[in-house]
């Protein structure tokens, strides 16, 4: 197993899912799921219906949760082994399977993440295999400000011309970790400087422009402004021009859902199939303190992704 990815455990089988509903949040992505407590064992066959859920909405909602960082941890990885983040600073202390975000203190020192995640993106986007999914719940959360936004890429490739399409198969994006980072650094300064070690622990990776759902199939466009450099086939001046074309079709309204957090959510995505991005809150006023987890794809479903074109990105 590799170092960074932190265990799996199956699910318990306990009761049934007969009290379980679910309510769409918006046309264009995801869906509440009512009536669970995520710190409760699992009910029997709870798994593979939220799995199946996940699969078909793209993005779930649990409101009401109190979940320490142990059920945290034990919800989040019955869906797959966790990965660690590359902002290692801000993992929990003796939890490296949680990040926390936000601009929560202890001690007088910041152990929140403020300003990640303020660019449309894929978690993890920047390593070979892009984590499966990602589980965000909220412990503290601001008054006003602080949403989530939500962009639907299965929707964005299905509305692209058949031109683009076409064009788009055969294609691959650079995505950097280190680019990424420094352009972080400028926008916040209290970030550490990228070391040499953090540097070579996520060296640029390359992925298509599009991939499928590993399990329905269903083709999405794989491309975010935050960590896609260029594509790698194109000269710079073409592939500038075709990725600004592609990020911003990839955002329109029709295809965002905007999550106002209340104290006690979680969210739960796929990131084959979703974009996301953080918006900002009065820092001076609220503190916001959320936790995630990170689902690891393994080389497996990473390979189940790639169109028959791409099987060469998979060692």
């Amino acid at each position: 197993m590799s170092p960074n990815l932190l265990g799996t455990q199956e699910p318990s089988n306990k009761a049934n899912i007969s009290t379980l509903s679910m309510r769409c949040l918006k046309g264009c992505v995801g869906a509440e799921v009512q009536d669970i407590d995520l710190s409760a064992e699992m009910p029997e066959g709870a798994f593979a219906w939220l799995r199946d859920a996940l699969d078909r909405q793209a993005l779930l909602l649990f409101r009401g949760q109190s979940l320490s960082p142990d059920e945290l941890i034990a919800f989040s990885r019955q869906f797959g082994p966790l990965q660690e983040v590359a902002q290692k600073h801000y993992q929990m202390e003796g939890k490296p399977e949680i990040y926390i975000i936000g601009n929560a203190q202890e001690g007088g020192r910041r152990v929140a993440d403020k300003s990640v995640g303020r660019l449309w993106h894929s978690d993890q986007s920047f390593i070979q295999y892009p984590a499966m999914g990602s589980v965000l719940y909220g412990h503290q959360c601001p008054a006003e400000g602080a949403d989530t936004l939500f962009a639907n890429m299965f929707m964005a490739y299905d509305a692209l011309p058949e031109e683009t399409k076409q064009r788009i198969e055969g294609l691959h994006a650079l995505h950097s970790f280190a680019q990424y980072y420094e352009l972080l650094r400028e926008r916040d300064p209290s970030q550490p400087p990228l070391t040499d070690e953090r540097r070579a622990a996520y060296p640029d990776v390359v992925h298509p422009l599009v991939r499928k759902h590993p399990r329905t199939g269903r083709k999405a466009l794989y491309v975010n402004p935050a960590y896609a450099t260029r594509i790698v086939e194109l000269g710079e001046a073409e592939s500038r021009a075709l990725l600004d074309q592609l990020f911003e079709f990839q955002v329109r309204d029709d295809f965002v859902y905007r999550h106002k957090w209340r104290e006690g959510d979680v969210l739960f995505w796929q990131n084959v199939g979703l974009l996301h991005k953080g918006t900002a809150f009065d820092e001076s006023r609220y503190t916001r303190r959320m936790h995630r987890t990170t689902v690891a794809a393994l080389p497996d479903d990473y390979a189940r992704s790639l169109l028959e074109t791409d099987g060469r990105l998979v060692s």
